[in-house]
């Protein structure tokens, strides 16, 4: 989570206090909704307590917040975090006895960056969180498959994850011609085509697959309706040609006879 405290909240009153909830996700896909309370202890000090709602653990009370995991967050005269430190920079609690039947759960809070700045602050700014992250993911149905560049299949589920779940692969043939077409632009292999040599896309002189394309026709349709018109213009003119010819014939014969 990043969030600031505000530094001016003080001690005992609700300006000293701030909550903010996080999701996460146990192992059978449950999302639950924990809640982390900061409350001012002393100047750029503050405790914080993790709570799950207790009906979902089997140590908690319905209608009651069961606590996970309590400590102290300290702050430098910049507003800057230091307690915890940067190293490890981590806070572990765990769930355990989840009502829905779900393996106990260990949750790491980062208090910090992969660059060492802290996600929590401390300005005189009203207290709100900036940025909630979690790597969970809840249970989903796949609503759509897809092939992207190079071959790769793309699943889609419906709670907006993607993941690469295939790979397309291509065929090379030494001899092409012995192929036999079977139809709707697929061919079959014969008694007489080489062993295909299978491989990924783009290597071993195998060609690229392009995601979301149609092979376009290599026809120009209105260079082929010219020719269309000539030739049958040049068949009109030939058939004049026979029923000429036929005509003379026909006249030649009446004269001689």
């Amino acid at each position: 989570m990043n969030l600031n405290l505000n530094s001016d909240g003080v001690v005992g009153e609700p300006s000293g206090t701030f909550s903010t909830p996080i999701e996460v996700v146990d192992s059978l896909g449950t999302t639950h909704v924990l809640t982390v309370t900061f409350t001012k202890t002393g100047a750029n000090t503050w405790s914080y307590d993790v709570t799950i709602p207790g009906a979902e653990v089997s140590a908690g009370t319905a209608g009651t917040p069961y606590s996970l995991g309590t400590g102290t967050v300290e702050f430098s005269s910049a507003g800057l975090l230091t307690t915890p430190s940067s190293s490890p920079g981590t806070v572990t609690f765990s769930i355990a006895g989840l009502v829905d039947g779900a393996s106990d759960m260990s949750i790491d809070w980062q208090l910090y960056e992969t660059d060492g700045r802290g996600r929590l602050t401390q300005y005189a700014q009203t207290s709100a969180t900036s940025a909630v992250a979690q790597n969970g993911v809840e249970a989903a149905q796949l609503v759509n498959v897809s092939l992207v560049d190079g071959g790769s299949i793309l699943a889609q589920y419906s709670n907006g994850e993607q993941r690469l779940v295939g790979q397309l692969a291509l065929a090379t043939v030494r001899n092409p011609d012995s192929l036999m077409a079977v139809g709707n632009n697929c061919f079959q292999v014969t008694a007489r085509t080489a062993t295909p040599a299978i491989g990924v896309p783009e290597t071993g002189g195998r060609g690229a697959i392009m995601g979301g394309s149609l092979e376009s026709s290599t026809t120009d349709i209105a260079k082929e309706f010219t020719n269309l018109i000539v030739l049958q213009r040049g068949y009109q003119a030939n058939a004049r040609v026979v029923t000429a010819v036929d005509e003379i014939s026909q006249e030649t014969m009446s004269m001689k006879r």
